[in-house]
């Protein structure tokens, strides 16, 4: 039996902390749950977003609709080939607490990837990446049940359409697909993902090591905790801005007038921390009333404990403007607005 509560706040349910309230609440524990819900009239007469983790959403406001907090859990086995296992990965499970399990079980390919905040089944929808590797790079297919149709549907790889933090979850299944397990096929050999700079310099900290998998997803942990604020102590969602690609004819001109700028080249284009232009703007470690930049790491807003909603989307909005005042590129958001 489901059960639909009324005017609940949302502060324990997202990590900026924003004591914001949605209309509907409700946490599904099962597909038996998703089906029973679709035929609710508070789930077909409103609108409605999937909560995971709540770590990639800033609520602008209350939200005059339905919250769905996917509770499903269970990792299971799926098969194997020659040097892989396929995990069958319930979209409830904690993300973390799934990469640490599989090298705790020898599974290799997610360790780059341990301690990024959320749930399993918001992996795919923003396809997270960090320190060289993105979650595409290992997931194998994803199950979801389409809210149109009420059906069990399956999408491959190819199929996710996945690019730089997004999918087809944000294109043409936004707002239709509730996705209920994923599937990964990871490697039973060790191959090390460690020429990402910052996990390269820390290694060569104590290069008498030979790193393996525990090495390696202990020593992402460290940066992380270093360079980033723990939710539970200062209210924030991690990056807030994606890097921006521009074309070479653009990268040249800022080049020329900022010589020190850093970038990636990828595919004839070249991305741009995003962090290094909003540095550039004088943002970094400055506040704005109740919230404000992270000043160990530009791309981070924080929370300070009593910011609304709004509070940050402003902030977030005058970072925008200075930086395309500045450089000419005007910054994608990487946290999802919820108006």
């Amino acid at each position: 039996m489901i059960n639909i509560l009324e005017n609940i706040s949302l502060k324990r349910y997202n990590t900026f902390g924003i004591d914001a309230k949605a209309r509907y609440f409700i946490k599904v524990h099962s597909i038996d749950d998703i089906f029973d819900l679709l035929q609710t009239k508070q789930f077909q007469e409103n609108r409605r977003i999937i909560l995971g983790g709540g770590s990639n959403l800033l609520f602008r406001s209350d939200f005059q609709g339905l919250v769905i907090l996917v509770e499903i859990k269970g990792v299971h086995f799926e098969g194997s080939t020659k040097s892989n296992t396929i995990l069958k990965v319930a979209s409830g499970e904690n993300w973390t607490d799934f990469v640490e399990l599989c090298v705790k079980n020898r599974l290799y390919g997610l360790e780059n990837l341990v301690s990024i905040p959320g749930k399993v089944g918001a992996a795919p929808v923003q396809n997270i990446g960090a320190y060289g590797v993105e979650q595409k790079d290992y997931l194998h297919k994803v199950e979801y049940i389409d809210s149109t149709t009420g059906n069990i549907e399956v999408v491959d790889k190819d199929e996710c359409k996945f690019e730089y933090r997004s999918s087809v979850f944000k294109g043409n299944l936004e707002g239709k697909a509730i996705i209920t397990n994923v599937y990964y096929e990871l490697s039973r050999e060790w191959k090390p993902n460690i020429n990402y700079k910052d996990i390269k310099q820390e290694l060569d900290k104590f290069s008498f090591v030979k790193p393996d998998a525990e090495y390696v997803l202990n020593t992402v942990k460290r940066i992380r905790k270093r360079k980033l604020p723990d939710p539970l102590d200062i209210g924030n969602a991690g990056s807030f801005f994606k890097n921006p690609v521009v074309d070479e004819s653009q990268f040249l001109t800022l080049k020329e007038k900022y010589p020190d700028i850093p970038y990636f080249l990828s595919n004839d284009k070249y991305k741009i921390p995003a962090a290094y232009l909003i540095e550039k703007c004088g943002w970094k470690g400055r506040s704005v009333g109740n919230c404000g930049v992270y000043d160990k790491h530009s791309l981070i807003l924080v929370n300070y404990g009593n910011a609304s909603g709004e509070e940050i989307y402003q902030l977030s909005e005058n970072i925008r403007q200075s930086v395309q005042e500045q450089f000419g590129i005007l910054l994608e958001r990487e946290v999802i607005v919820v108006e």
